[in-house]
């Protein structure tokens, strides 16, 4: 065969090969791209949070985001069924990015409370199968991270050049720990009842729902008049004076944010800082003026009271009783305290001396640790140290778990301030 004729022969078989492959390649291309949708029918069970009683959901929003396309799917249509609310919903195969919010009201101590909650998963698959596929999720309060968290407390007071105790330079600081400008109107410091030292059998026991308290004081404000930048903090004074003019050891809180002032009719009452605003004080259990307890043996929480002051004062009182115990004594004790649902609570420290350390006064829902400064009871070296929540980055750690979240025994920030200036 002649040589010629031979080559172009194979050119054209190469050529009609080569024609073939592309026409596969592009068929194989429209098949991917015109693949069939598969659409399923997926169920949604939302589990309410334990312990609450008489729990109804109300304005609850699901919204399902494919991961691969970011196209929405939303419902707020759900009904209640054997004790979870649920619902289900036709949507493309793939897997999805789900959160949950929703609006839970519960009875606590025979009164309603109202709260927002809130439930997030990633990545779930959704496919085709014979069964329909259940997502099950837990609600949940909204968690600490998401926005204010206390960054420190200065409990303990200095000591002055003669070896005094001095304590109305004791603060407390309230971080912002989001990623967005959060305003703190509104947002309430409290300190606990009970203290770690002393626990007895409290009856009845609502401490898995709300947090009994001895003081509340609420940041003023209409809404959007007190912002804190992410990452910021509010200082909160007891008193807000330059402390070093009284005791070279302090420092100086006349800049103070906010301060906590007393109204008292002893001649040694409260000062008040006219330059610095005051928080509003609605309740405390004691005569004169507050001062956080030194031996750090109470609680303390940041929350978002859902009610006004006359409300509050109104209908979030708590009844209890229980037998003190000393020796041969033996006394019945009634108590009447108010208390804060934990549900409102935005986030809670726990404080306590670890060789007298009896029990946690919160849920471990809202902290499982506790943190401290004396390491034994009555510890004079306590003095001028601090509490103060560890960094990761430029995220506050927040675990629920204050043995964890924060460095006990640590030097205050204000005196590291003070040194730093010098």
């Amino acid at each position: 065969m002649n040589k010629h004729i031979l080559m172009a022969g194979l050119k054209a078989i190469v050529a009609v090969l080569t024609i073939s492959m592309v026409m596969a390649s592009c068929n194989d291309y429209q098949d991917d791209n015109h693949k069939e949708t598969i659409t399923v029918t997926h169920h949604l069970s939302l589990h309410l949070p334990l312990h609450l009683r008489e729990a109804v959901l109300t304005e609850t929003k699901a919204v399902l985001t494919n991961v691969q396309t970011q196209q929405q799917y939303t419902t707020e249509k759900f009904t209640f069924s054997d004790s979870s609310f649920v619902t289900d919903l036709s949507l493309p195969e793939g897997y999805y990015n789900i959160v949950v919010t929703g609006t839970l009201t519960y009875q606590v101590n025979q009164q309603p409370i109202t709260a927002k909650v809130k439930a997030k998963r990633e990545n779930v698959p959704i496919s085709n199968q014979e069964q329909k596929q259940t997502t099950e999720m837990a609600l949940n309060v909204y968690s600490a991270q998401e926005g204010f968290v206390i960054s420190e407390i200065f409990f303990t007071g200095t000591t002055t050049p003669d070896g005094f105790m001095y304590t109305d330079d004791q603060y407390v600081k309230i971080g912002n720990n989001s990623d967005t400008t959060m305003y703190a109107d509104g947002l309430a410091f409290i300190e606990s009842f009970f203290t770690s030292d002393d626990k007895h059998d409290y009856q009845p026991n609502i401490m898995s729902e709300a947090m009994t308290i001895s003081a509340i004081y609420v940041v003023p404000g209409t809404g959007r008049d007190v912002p804190v930048h992410p990452g910021e903090e509010l200082v909160i004074a007891l008193t807000a004076i330059d402390h070093s003019s009284i005791n070279p050891n302090s420092f100086d809180l006349s800049k103070a944010n906010f301060e906590i002032y007393d109204k008292s009719s002893t001649l040694d009452g409260d000062r008040d800082n006219l330059k610095v605003p005051n928080l509003t004080n609605w309740y405390g259990n004691f005569n004169g003026t507050f001062v956080m307890h030194t031996r750090g043996v109470k609680s303390y929480a940041i929350a978002r009271p859902m009610v006004d002051m006359q409300t509050f004062m109104q209908k979030y009182r708590y009844k209890f009783e229980y037998i003190f115990k000393q020796g041969d004594i033996v006394v019945p004790i009634r108590e009447r305290e108010y208390f804060i649902p934990n549900a409102w609570i935005a986030d809670a420290v726990n404080l306590a001396i670890p060789t007298a350390h009896e029990w946690n006064v919160l849920s471990p829902m809202l902290d499982k640790g506790f943190t401290y400064c004396a390491n034994v009871n009555f510890d004079e070296t306590r003095y001028n140290k601090s509490v103060v929540r560890k960094k990761e980055g430029k995220k506050w750690v927040d675990t629920n778990n204050s043995t964890e979240d924060f460095e006990p025994r640590a030097t205050p920030s204000m005196l590291k301030y003070k040194l730093s200036q010098k």
